[in-house]
């Protein structure tokens, strides 16, 4: 393509950023008004006027000012103003060049639609606009036919599959026209973050394809020279291929061009295939055949028929020939996730499989889940909590020793199970995973991966080798709670916030043990430290004794220096907190959705990380300068200190808001004999993960000599996998 000269003077644009959601606090998103301001920004430094740009947003609170700085006259961007701008404020245009640019939240909606969400959507009605709707209403008489010699198109937004259940609450996307196309002929050059089914990534709060596609039209743009997009486009994708090597994307950009220089092509929606090797243009061609036999007497029938079928878990389009013809189908499930695996399994509903089949599938696509296996696997990961994705990430690593799995997300947990991919006429070891975790689990959600798995392997032929697993998974189950590694019983205590005189405060109990949670105390009346401590003695002493048994308090960052671990109970027997029980603190503040991340970031080094990683904080820090410090470790899994009581909350508050999950201080000693204490109780190298078992012996090493520093110490061990108890009503009038 060359490069396109022309008066930026006749450009206009419109520019769609969605940050807030008519829902909870986790839809929200903290970066598209800033993409939005971005794209603004390089469109007028290229000469458009400001007053041929439109900008519609609903952006967060934070974010407001910035934008009426840079567009004092932006416009709701609720669907009702999104569809008057665009069915009726583009015909009163009158340029060469029409950008269109919107950043938010978008998933693929029933039917394999893209849904671009508007304001309006709630975490249990997800209404949007239909993506491809913007490509059909350029080419119509919303735009006059002399209004645009050519559009450009950018969507940066997600076009993830829901979860089954999350799904359902996915109205269809609304078209923004069913006017006929007038204008098939203009132009048109459409830029998308991902491929069909992926995530668009964001980075240092802004979207990574709108940051990397500003830097290369800069760069494309630089010296007064045209705009060359096909120049745009090649450095887009040469940079995310960068940044795929380093491993910390798998982010695949795409493109769809139609008559920009009176052609029509489009880049395939998934990462760019290379020309086959021999390989696997054999085991295509091995496909083609396998699929022209299973499609039967009748052919044509039979294609049209399975073609309806994989309409409804395909997201590109089907072949344009009525019926589709064997190559076609393939072709067409090469371009879709597990597309393989769900055509042979449409088509060999009533026939065995060869061995060299599957074979063919795993190397065409490295998948061997159908499509709708996988979305159900994502739907019930996406119900554990991050504790049970953990979990079976762990039985995946003791089972087959990897170490790299993700728990956080349950789509990345998924693929990286799906990986491992199964040998022939073997049980899939992601089935053997899943067996291994719910034998041992025993709650609901493993209960539907026993059948989900069940089913899998029957769709295999393997039912009988599943079950063989199982009476191994069985025994395992057994041998661990034999040896009381079963999920641990956790008793957590939630300290409200102290009011009045004396320090008084309400709290409730629970004890839990994987998803089983039960209330064991609820004190509505605020009672003193002293009546909690009985109110707790009398709990625990209720409870089996076991002395894995963890206790958890849950506190706001002003009871954090409370001296709960030295508690002693009379009863049945002495024992004390903190040293017949683990005990560790947690707040229940400052955790704000933009430091979640970083707070989980941190943990992560937590199970690799030495004690030697924690970082020194003098006690002469005030908190400004302890919030820098933390913000510039951000692998830093953990702090200590040895500031006085007076500045601890500065301190704590710096941490906590920072996202640091594990610090340890010394309770009463001054600076310069607590900084002595603390390092003594590290002594040498150790992995960080023994602190809490550490600390413990050493309390009851010492506990006769009550001066002694181990008394003093005190851990915040705030563990994001552990999910906070649920709130509980309170019952006094």
């Amino acid at each position: 393509m060359t490069a396109v000269e022309h008066d930026w003077r006749r450009t206009h644009a419109v520019i769609v950023a969605v940050e807030r959601y008519n829902g909870s606090d986790d839809l929200n998103l903290d970066g598209p008004v800033h993409d939005a301001i971005a794209m603004r920004t390089w469109l007028t430094g290229r000469g458009v006027p400001p007053e041929n740009i439109q900008l519609l947003a609903s952006p967060m609170e934070r974010n407001r000012a910035a934008l009426e700085a840079a567009h004092p006259g932006y416009r709701p961007a609720e669907r009702a103003d999104v569809r008057k701008v665009f069915r009726d404020g583009l015909r009163e245009i009158d340029g060469d060049w029409l950008w269109i640019y919107w950043a938010g939240h978008g998933v693929q909606a029933p039917g394999g639609r893209w849904s671009l969400l508007y304001p309006e959507t709630s975490d249990t009605d997800l209404q949007g606009l239909d993506a491809d709707s913007l490509m059909d209403l350029v080419r119509t008489d919303h735009v006059h036919w002399d209004g645009a010699d050519r559009v450009t198109v950018v969507i940066d937004a997600c076009r993830r599959a829901l979860p089954l259940d999350v799904h359902e609450l996915a109205d269809t996307p609304q078209p923004l026209t069913n006017a006929t196309q007038t204008r098939s002929e203009r132009p048109v050059f459409w830029m998308r973050a991902c491929q069909a089914g992926a995530v668009a990534m964001e980075q240092d709060g802004a979207g990574r394809f709108t940051s990397v596609l500003l830097r290369q039209l800069e760069a494309a743009g630089a010296g007064g020279a045209g705009l060359d997009l096909d120049r745009v486009w090649r450095g887009v994708q040469d940079e995310f291929a960068q940044v795929r090597e380093g491993g910390s994307s798998r982010q695949y950009p795409t493109m769809h061009v139609i008559n920009w220089e009176q052609e029509e092509r489009t880049v395939r929606l998934g990462p760019p295939a290379p020309p086959l090797d021999p390989e696997k243009r054999r085991f295509r061609e091995t496909l083609v055949l396998e699929a022209s036999g299973l499609l039967g007497a009748d052919p044509a029938g039979s294609a049209a028929s399975v073609a309806a079928r994989l309409s409804e878990h395909f997201t590109t389009a089907p072949p344009a020939t009525r019926p589709p013809s064997a190559e076609e189908l393939v072709d067409w499930a090469l371009e879709n996730p597990h597309g393989t695996t769900t055509l042979l399994t449409e088509l060999s509903a009533h026939a065995p499989v060869r061995t060299e089949i599957r074979k063919a599938c795993h190397v065409l696509q490295g998948q061997w889940l159908t499509r709708a296996e996988y979305v159900e696997l994502v739907a019930l990961l996406g119900r554990l909590d991050e504790r049970g994705r953990y979990d079976v990430a762990e039985e995946a690593r003791v089972l087959f020793g990897l170490v790299d799995l993700s728990f956080h997300d349950p789509a990345p947990l998924a693929d990286a199970l799906e990986e491992l991919l199964p040998k022939p006429d073997q049980l899939p070891q992601l089935l053997r995973v899943v067996e291994r975790f719910a034998a041992v689990d025993e709650g609901a959600v493993a209960a539907d991966l026993r059948a989900w798995s069940l089913r899998c392997a029957e769709r295999l032929g393997l039912k009988g080798q599943l079950k063989e697993r199982r009476g191994e998974a069985k025994e395992y189950a057994e041998s661990v709670k034999a040896a009381g590694l079963a999920q641990e019983q956790r008793i957590q205590i939630r300290l409200h916030p102290s009011s009045g005189p004396g320090q008084r405060r309400a709290y409730e109990v629970w004890t839990r043990r994987g998803e089983d949670v039960n209330s064991l105390a609820k004190v509505d009346t605020p009672a003193s430290l002293e009546e909690i401590r009985s109110g707790l003695e009398a709990v625990l002493s209720a409870q089996p004794y076991t002395p894995d048994t963890l206790v958890e308090f849950f506190v706001p960052s002003t009871d954090l220096d409370l001296a709960v671990h030295r508690w002693q109970f009379a009863r049945p027997v002495e024992r004390h907190l903190g040293t017949d029980y683990p005990v560790v603190m947690r707040c229940t503040e400052f955790r704000e959705p933009q430091r979640r991340d970083l707070w989980k970031r941190r943990w992560k080094q937590v199970g690799t990380a030495g004690t030697r990683n924690l970082r020194w904080l003098p006690g002469h820090m005030d908190c400004g300068e302890v919030y820098r410090v933390v913000q510039q470790s951000v692998d830093t899994p953990g702090a200590m200190t040895a500031t006085s009581l007076r500045a601890r909350q500065d301190v704590f508050n710096a941490c906590l808001f920072g996202g640091v999950p594990v610090l340890i201080w010394h309770g009463e000693a001054e600076p310069s004999i607590a900084e002595d204490e603390v390092r003594k109780l590290l002594g040498e190298e150790r992995p960080l993960r023994s602190l809490p078992q550490r600390l413990r012996e050493l309390r009851s090493d010492t506990d006769p000599y009550k001066s002694h520093h181990g008394r003093h110490m005190a851990l915040l061990w705030d563990d994001p996998h552990r999910p906070l108890p649920d709130p509980l009503d309170l019952s006094a009038p």
